[in-house]
């Protein structure tokens, strides 16, 4: 319940420095005293402080996330991409799976290693089978 509330603090300061950058935003200016926004502004004002306040709203979550899990958690993401943070518990729990689908796989490889004896053997014995000589023995006839 503390983290929750932390994380709503959190959110509340990054969502209050991000309306200050709005305000206090810089607009550049030529060397004629007009404003020189870049293109992205699309020659707006409003726009270009929106983009600013976008920036550092984004900015400030991509630095409070990892802050706020390794302080908290005592945990740092491994990864962090637009899908979120990577948190290296989720590849522990990877590291798991794979370790019992190996098991898996062992014990199946072991148990048909142990068919392929059976066969063998059964293999072997047929051959012997076959190597005998299995027509009857000549009976003696007296005339």
């Amino acid at each position: 319940m503390a983290e929750r509330l932390f994380i709503r603090l959190l959110v509340g300061a990054t969502l209050g420095l991000t309306l200050v950058a709005y305000m206090r935003a810089p607009v550049p200016v030529d060397t004629h005293g007009d404003p020189a926004l870049p293109a992205p502004a699309l020659e707006q004002v409003t726009l270009y402080r929106l983009e600013i306040a976008l920036v550092a709203f984004y900015g400030c979550l991509l630095l409070a996330t990892p802050a706020f899990s390794g302080l908290l958690r005592g945990r740092l993401p491994i990864e962090i991409s637009t899908r979120g943070a990577k948190f290296a518990a989720k590849a522990d729990e990877a590291a798991v799976e794979v370790a019992m689908s190996v098991g898996a796989l062992e014990r199946e490889v072991r148990q048909l290693m142990d068919k392929s004896e059976e066969a063998r053997i059964e293999i072997q014995s047929l051959k012997e089978l076959v190597g005998r000589d299995s027509t009857q023995p000549e009976v003696g006839s007296s005339p």
